[in-house]
């Protein structure tokens, strides 16, 4: 209960009820507070709140006064307007004795006192039958409570752990596999396994913090959210070369992030960071997209996504019901060629299939040619059975059109990759060790187009039969995952093997480059392991995919400054990327060379990286732009941008 005295329109009294029945109406959330107001005088007449009072004949204290305004509130206490939370009561003046008028008044004010007396309780509510009852409250009580309790339970159960009041816990959900999807704003790390996963994601949340407090102190600035969701977590929980990988594309991301900080400048965008997890596979994309939607409506400095892993059907539905929710997207390791049809809003700072298999043949057709062992020109694909990569396919169907073209003899061979927990294999193929027994003898290049963990399979497979002389090996892209864990990467020493890389090769936290500066100042106990990490260049394509978006915005806020930063507006901002507004990043030069309909970048950076027998990898050679430096001679020319 508040008592409000002397309210009047001149004090703000009357604007503070109004402003009480407001909130009311707009929240319609549960507000037990009674407030009495006491004034001298009624609203000044032809003003709104006396017009919302009503006529003054029904403000006198009578038996139905209540009744009827209660009536009056059940009816119409939803309606969105303030008449109907008031009740005005007119309190008669005090009178001394002396007034002729007193003792009428006190007879009626006894005779009031009277209807409001309490009268004695009938036998069944006297004090015994009332322990009983209370007792039986209790009971109810308690069994109300167990009820609660329950449904807590099965809340938290739902929400990753987290009870309903928690930070985070509406945009967290719990999937059928045991998995914690959704998104965390407020530094909850999934459940990870991995100390330094979660410490990347609470230096993200530290970071997000400090931006908000920026924005606070220079809300002239451009503020812009980006999520950047990927396949954070294994099925099993485990911490694995998933989680590895998962991490250093974030710790990419937050280096970017970081350095974006320290700008001060107008037009220099004040950036936070949301990681999202949409579980192995990119399985529940599609629903972390809708808790995404519902952000988005809440938040319109909600501008883009970027991340996204692994090329699987899984990741297509994603795409699909991001471009529904209106989110532009700048995915950072995928490169399967179908995903630019999924949607005009789809953007990758990676190259397509198509172009690591053009870059693959070229290596392979130097190999024949000049190469120390000068295999066959053959080539053997290797590819997943698994209908739903995506990847697998079509880098299998791109390789061999390539090679093909440079005069190469293919043939294609699958295998079935191990089903996940509880699920039945997708083919009856056999699997990548037994594939790997039985190219020892293949005269020709055995190019695999599968996962990191089925290569290593392969590569079992080679160590078993045939180490002393194993075939010529190339592996797509994805290998780079091995090569870039140091254990994993010596567990079979003697087979050399090639394998295509989206950065050009080794890093170090001692360098120049933006990106392994500050991962040295954010991360330094990842320093110690970069020169393999950076090889599968998950943190330097996830740090050029925010870059991207950061230069989009500085562009958008540069060209007009009165522009709102939508969604719209960023896409079309990042499609103009090109020429001198190219992003020389640290995978090399991202342009989309003037096309508007270009969602992947002009003869994107490919190295080839060979791994020799005692496991240390050296740089082959490579194709694509990178700023100050030449290509291969074995590789394509590179192809001109419109209008220049």
């Amino acid at each position: 209960m508040a008592l409000l005295d002397g309210a009047t329109a001149d004090n703000c009294g009357y604007p503070l009820l109004q402003t009480i029945i407001d909130v009311r109406n707009e929240t319609g959330a549960f507000d037990p507070l009674l407030v009495i107001s006491c004034g001298a005088e009624p609203p000044a007449e032809g003003t709104r709140i006396r017009a919302d009072w009503g006529h003054s004949s029904l403000w006198e204290l009578a038996d139905r006064l209540y009744g009827g305004w209660r009536d009056t509130f059940l009816h119409q206490g939803r309606a969105r307007n303030r008449a109907p939370w008031y009740l005005p009561v007119t309190v008669p003046r005090l009178l001394p004795p002396s007034d002729e008028s007193y003792e009428l008044t006190r007879r009626l004010e006894v005779a009031q006192d009277a209807r409001l007396r309490i009268p004695e309780p009938p036998l069944w509510a006297r004090r015994v039958v009332s322990v009983a009852a209370a007792c039986g409250v209790v009971v109810a009580l308690l069994g109300a409570g167990g009820l609660i309790l329950s449904r807590e339970s099965d809340y938290r159960q739902a929400h990753c752990g987290l009870h309903r009041f928690e930070d985070d816990a509406d945009t967290l959900r719990t999937a059928e596999t045991g998995e914690c999807i959704g998104v965390a704003r407020n530094g909850f790390t999934f459940h990870s396994p991995d100390p330094l996963l979660n410490k990347t994601l609470r230096t993200i949340y530290a970071q997000n913090a400090r931006a908000e407090e920026a924005h606070r102190a220079a809300p002239e600035r451009p503020f812009v959210t980006l999520v950047h969701l990927s396949a954070l977590l294994s099925v099993s929980g485990k911490s694995t070369g998933q989680l590895a990988y998962g991490r250093e594309a974030l710790q990419g991301a937050a280096s970017a992030q970081s350095r974006q900080l320290r700008s001060s400048g107008a037009a220099e965008p004040i950036l936070r960071l949301f990681p999202a997890n949409a579980g192995s596979g990119m399985r529940f994309g599609t629903r972390v997209v809708e808790i995404l939607e519902g952000l988005k409506r809440q938040d319109p400095s909600l501008v883009g996504v970027t991340g996204l892993d692994q090329s699987r059907e899984a990741t297509n539905r994603t795409i699909r019901k991001l471009t529904a929710a209106g989110l532009p997207m700048v995915a950072t390791t995928l490169s399967a060629d179908s995903l630019v049809r999924q949607s005009p809003m789809y953007f990758q700072v990676s190259p397509q299939n198509t172009r690591e298999a053009e870059v693959a043949a070229a290596y392979a057709a130097h190999v024949v040619e000049q190469g120390r062992k000068k295999p066959a020109r053959q080539v053997r694909i290797i590819g997943s059975a698994d209908p739903s990569d995506t990847y697998s396919k079509t880098l299998s169907d791109d390789v061999a059109r390539r090679f093909r073209a440079r005069g190469f003899t293919v043939e294609k061979t699958s295998f079935t990759p191990p089903p996940p927990p509880g699920a039945d294999p997708s083919s009856d193929a056999p699997g990548a060790g037994t594939v790997g027994q039985r190219s020892c003898s293949y005269p020709g290049v055995v190019f695999f187009a599968g996962r990191s963990e089925d290569f290593e399979s392969l590569l079992g497979g080679v160590n078993e039969s045939c180490n002393s002389d194993p075939p010529t090996l190339l592996g797509g892209d994805d290998v780079a995952r091995l090569a870039a864990d140091t254990d994993r990467r010596q567990h079979y020493p003697g087979i050399p093997y090639d394998f295509l890389d989206f950065t050009l090769g080794s890093a170090h936290c001692d360098d120049t480059s933006e990106l392994y500066a500050e991962l040295g100042r954010l991360f330094p106990e990842e320093c110690a392991q970069v020169a393999s990490s950076s090889l599968d260049g998950h943190a330097a394509l996830g740090f050029d995919a925010v870059k991207l978006y950061i230069n989009a915005v500085k562009q958008l806020r540069e060209d007009a400054a009165q522009m709102p930063l939508t969604p719209p507006a960023v896409w079309h901002a990042i499609s103009g990327v090109h020429g001198d507004e190219a992003l020389d990043g640290e995978s090399g030069i991202i342009s989309f060379g003037g096309d508007v309909d270009r969602q992947v970048p002009l003869d994107k950076l490919l190295s080839v990286q060979h791994i020799d027998g005692a496991g240390r990898p050296t740089q082959a050679g490579f194709c694509g732009r990178v700023g100050g430096q030449k290509q291969s001679s074995w590789c394509a020319p590179l192809e001109a941008e419109k209008g220049r």
